[in-house]
């Protein structure tokens, strides 16, 4: 059985036309698309910004061994072991561990598609697209719908899984005398592989599935040379750990914290770490996020007004040299116009969202601005140090007098 296909298409002219204008068309919308895109970025990073030092300067540091009534509803910064009781329990295999949340992973041996391209230009304007179809095998714990591959014949995936993945989390989790609530729980990120001693304690046989001396349970008669619709599971955990939480005292639970501006202030971080240092560290995932969607608009405009201006390097195409040399124009041009105009967006969208400060910044360059001016009007007009001690020059000596007539 085949693993890999060729299709070779042919394009006129005028069809790529058509073509580039109904991508204009989705091109001036992700254009237009882009300039909302950088705008709402320059708003959520300054009110994410405010919300992390308004936090900053109203956060106490508090002990873990009692829940003080009058630390009710201000944002604490705690430290110490997190607990969970009763244990993380997956009723399906039995497996039970002192964790904070147990994640089951259930993954099958699939197959994959694998789509690559390459378009060659034609005198004439025509090009010529050679598709690659591959097909491999590989574990996978997202279901793979063969019936949308090209050639689906002899690679055919199971729609059938006996089991799925699946998380499980502890009855009641405990930072000394405060309780984390749903959201507290959720913002601890640490996961890692069960230990092997309490992957031990899976069953030697579920359903279909036997375990393996790795800890995992596997459907399937080789796990060294799986065919597809094997399956394998393993797990994962968040520890009892000791942890460093910021959040809002409700009752006797650790709450998001809901700042001036309706941001929302919850950190957690692994270990014992100083709340100056948390926000440290929220503040520069903020700004890192801030770059990261500025880079991501400016590509978006960029691509967009590529795609507007495309139907020129189409045309031009009837000759593939110049429709290359266009398509490579038009790239340059799009690219340095939309740098400028994501550059002013983003200006402008900073100033709007500082007005202050960003009113304070106008004002010092128009008074700049006036004050050189006016500086070059009233300075004097300087005299070169040499022309000061030139002489005057002297008068020009009469015309003798004529000669006596006789």
């Amino acid at each position: 059985m085949a693993n890999r296909y060729t299709e070779v298409t042919h394009t006129g002219w005028g069809k790529r036309i058509g073509q580039s204008l109904s991508g204009a068309l989705i091109g001036g919308l992700m254009f237009l698309g882009s300039f909302a895109l950088l705008w709402w970025n320059e708003g959520r990073a300054i009110a994410e910004a405010r919300a992390l030092a308004e936090g900053a300067g109203a956060v106490i540091d508090v002990g873990i061994d009692a829940v003080e009534p009058k630390h009710e509803g201000k944002l604490l910064h705690v430290t110490g072991q997190v607990d969970a009781s009763p244990e993380a329990r997956d009723n399906d295999t039995g497996i039970a561990v002192d964790a904070l949340q147990l994640r089951r992973i259930v993954e099958m041996y699939q197959w994959v598609e694998k789509r690559s391209s390459k378009e060659e230009k034609k005198l004439g304007g025509g090009s010529e697209t050679v598709t690659t179809y591959d097909y491999e095998q590989r574990w996978d714990d997202d279901a793979v719908d063969s019936s949308d591959f090209r050639y689906g014949d002899g690679h055919e995936n199971p729609s059938n899984w006996s089991i799925r993945s699946d998380s499980f989390a502890a009855g009641t989790v405990m930072l000394g005398a405060f309780m984390l609530s749903p959201s507290a729980r959720n913002a601890i990120g640490h996961w890692q592989e069960l230990p092997a001693n309490i992957s031990a304690t899976l069953p030697e046989t579920f359903g279909d599935f036997r375990r393996l001396d790795g800890g995992r349970l596997y459907k399937g008669t080789d796990s060294g040379q799986p065919a597809v619709g094997d399956m394998r599971i393993r797990y994962e955990y968040q520890p009892e750990a000791t942890y460093s939480i910021i959040a809002k005292q409700v009752g006797g639970q650790l709450d998001q914290y809901i700042a001036s501006n309706g941001r929302e202030v919850l950190l957690v971080e692994d270990g014992s770490v100083p709340a100056a240092k948390m926000f440290e560290g929220a503040q520069s995932r903020n700004s890192l996020m801030t770059w990261i969607v500025r880079a991501g608009g400016t590509l978006l405009m960029w691509l967009g007004l590529s795609m507007v201006f495309a139907p020129i390097s189409r045309i031009l195409d009837v000759l593939p040299m110049l429709g290359t040399i266009g398509s490579w124009g038009i790239g340059l041009v799009t690219g340095l116009i939309s740098l400028l105009l994501a550059l002013t967006t983003i200006g402008i969208a900073w100033v709007f969202y500082r007005p202050l400060l960003g009113g304070a910044i106008l004002v010092g360059v128009v008074a700049l601005f006036f004050w050189s001016r006016s500086s070059r009007k009233s300075a004097p007009m300087s005299v070169p140090a040499g022309a000061a001690m030139t002489p005057p020059m002297a008068p020009p000596a009469a015309p003798p007098p004529p000669p006596p007539t006789a």
